[in-house]
């Protein structure tokens, strides 16, 4: 069963028309309710939000606001815009000063959590990104986009990562609505990068064979290699992909998350949409 409602987190304006456009196509696509939310950048974030003094705090604060007001303004014209041309359900939401399970609420009120890349922009000062805490905490999985990728390709050549994990499962679960209807899927398993025994004589094949059964026509691929991040990278670049799936995967380092190996590997260095579930 395709997804009915998805939300896409709108933060900055760079990427946003491309985001949005995205989104809307997906929704169209599935006949899915999108839900747009703004959120609103917190000045206390600003790295010139601490040196400011007496009337200065006052000036800072209404130009903060006016700030926002014209973004908010803008990048809902735009939303309303695309989703009345697609004659989709949308609703447009704003979060101020909503940070940890108060933002997290958006994206587990939908099937689908859409983000931008991860990197943070370097006057923001937060140990996650938004894109990061989505991913982290939401508990749904999240659809990370480059900010030029274009809205007319969507999952026709799908990279998916296997190693038999939780959080691959999860990915590929997940992703069933995208692998179903797409032109090419490669499963993709690097047995030196995993626990080889746990997946059997032949790493991949109990994969692949559940993946055909529910409608996917797979390839299955074992790659060599000991960076498992990279290997799917260079196929995904290699067969032209235009997502990847696979699991994230973290540990907690006292109070910030790390990402694990390859997780870190594919966010730092992919220029494709990514189907990231934990």
């Amino acid at each position: 069963m395709t997804p009915k409602d998805i939300v896409v987190f709108i933060e900055e304006e760079e990427g946003l028309v491309n985001r949005l456009s995205y989104a809307t196509a997906l929704a169209e696509r599935w006949q899915a309710h999108l839900t747009a939310t703004f959120v609103a950048g917190r000045l206390d974030l600003h790295h010139a939000s601490g040196f400011a003094r007496g009337a200065g705090v006052g000036a800072m604060l209404r130009k903060h606001q006016a700030s926002v007001r014209d973004a908010e303004t803008w990048a809902k014209t735009v939303f309303e815009t695309l989703t009345q041309r697609a004659g989709i359900p949308a609703e447009w939401r704003v979060s101020e000063n909503e940070d940890g399970e108060a933002l997290m609420l958006h994206a587990r009120h939908a099937c689908l959590a859409i983000v931008g890349p991860p990197d943070r922009p370097k006057e923001l000062r937060r140990l996650l990104s938004l894109s990061e805490d989505v991913i982290f905490a939401s508990g749904r999985p999240s659809l990370l986009l480059p900010r030029d990728w274009p809205s007319d390709r969507i999952g026709r050549r799908i990279v998916v990562g296997w190693n038999g994990s939780r959080e691959a499962a999860n990915a590929i679960g997940n992703a069933l609505p995208f692998l179903v209807a797409a032109e090419a899927v490669h499963l993709v398993v690097v047995p030196a990068a995993t626990l080889q025994a746990s997946l059997g004589a032949e790493p991949g094949a109990d994969m692949t064979r559940h993946l055909v059964r529910n409608g996917v026509e797979v390839v299955l691929e074992q790659c060599p290699g000991t960076d498992a991040g990279a290997v799917l990278l260079d196929r995904a670049r290699a067969l032209d992909a235009d997502m990847l799936v696979m699991g994230a995967y973290g540990r907690s380092k006292i109070s910030e998350f790390v990402f694990g190996g390859a997780t870190r590997t594919v966010l730092a260095n992919a220029g494709l949409p990514i189907l990231l579930s934990r």
